[in-house]
């Protein structure tokens, strides 16, 4: 339905919301449903904290010759 390993935060964030919802319209299953949105919530904070970690990695990989070496004049 939602598919894939590579859930973004976005889909996550619907994810949560969709839990939420189905613990309000199925009070029975409160509990397992507010679980679940727990979660998708978790989750979403652990991928936003990977992809503030690995932000800087990636700048500096992508640093050019030009911010590396001095500049050279005539």
């Amino acid at each position: 339905m939602f598919g894939g390993h590579g859930m973004s935060e976005n889909n996550c964030g619907v994810m949560e919301l969709y839990c939420l919802e189905r613990a309000r319209l199925e009070p029975l299953n409160r509990g397992r449903w507010i679980a679940q949105a727990e979660r998708w919530h978790e989750l979403a904070r652990a991928q936003d904290s990977w992809r503030l970690q690995k932000k800087p990695l990636q700048q500096a990989m992508h640093a050019g010759p030009m911010t590396t070496q001095p500049r050279q004049l005539g």
